[in-house]
């Protein structure tokens, strides 16, 4: 079970969720994607906290985190994670990022490699995007072709609920974090990644094509792609068994391996 705590890292006021079952394996810290908070992702939080302890926080300026001013960059971002870590003593994370939380958990693996055990990327940010008309229009279209699947209440409610207070309440931090979507290349820290890495795509994502998961691989090391091929963006928090299924027994993976060495 998942207890909702909050904890004062000095700049930062953070808001997460902590539970889960295998204290004796390396936890899981979970980074959600832009605009929203971890509450949309409930269902696939609780899926991988069956098998792991899990730290799921909520981003400097969204949801009740607070940060004195807006993280201008995914450095940022990624040290205010790595604070979090050292306050509750974890020494090493699997790290798992959807969209905005991908760049930052790429950022984190560039930055403290010894502290990210393993990496899962889920439709990723990692380049500029495309011309902004053009991608707002991929994306409003995406929007609307997501509503054929099922789970209308987490798209009609619980979504836009946690993005309007968030426009409400923390419309600088927002603001900053749509720009690092839009704006930032990470590509050249991908060949600074040491941990195995785990590239989950559906092939239908008109926010952040096919194309960048493919760049992602060419350029991580130890790293290896799963394509889902239905689906869209948030495919993630769609089909959250799905998902945390393919998640867990990369993990598991990982820590054979680990306990082998």
């Amino acid at each position: 079970m998942l207890v909702s705590r909050q904890i004062n890292l000095g700049d930062y006021l953070i808001s997460y969720k902590h539970g889960g079952n295998g204290l004796d394996s390396t936890p899981l810290l979970f980074i959600h994607g832009w605009g929203v908070s971890t509450e949309p992702y409930q269902e696939i939080l609780d899926q991988l906290a069956q098998h792991h302890v899990l730290i799921a926080p909520d981003l400097p300026g969204t949801a009740d985190s607070k940060s004195a001013q807006p993280l201008e960059d995914y450095q940022s971002y990624a040290k205010a994670l790595l604070l979090l870590l050292d306050a509750l003593n974890i020494e090493k994370a699997h790290v798992i990022g959807h969209s905005l939380g991908g760049g930052i958990a790429i950022m984190m693996a560039a930055l403290a490699p010894n502290r990210v055990r393993s990496l899962v990327l889920a439709n990723s940010t990692v380049r500029p995007a495309d011309p902004l008309w053009e991608m707002l229009v991929r994306r409003m279209l995406e929007i609307l072709m997501q509503f054929s699947i099922s789970k209308l209440k987490l798209q009609l409610i619980t979504v836009p609920q946690v993005l309007l207070h968030n426009l409400l309440f923390n419309p600088h931090h927002l603001i900053h974090s749509f720009n690092l979507v839009i704006q930032k290349d990470l590509k050249t820290l991908l060949s600074l990644i040491q941990a195995p890495c785990l590239i989950l795509w559906t092939e239908q994502d008109l926010t952040t094509p096919i194309t960048v998961a493919h760049q992602l691989l060419e350029r991580i090391q130890q790293s290896k792609l799963v394509t889902i091929p239905e689906g869209f963006h948030e495919w993630f928090l769609l089909h959250p068994k799905e998902a945390a299924s393919i998640i867990t027994n990369f993990i598991s993976q990982v820590e054979e391996i680990s306990s082998s060495d």
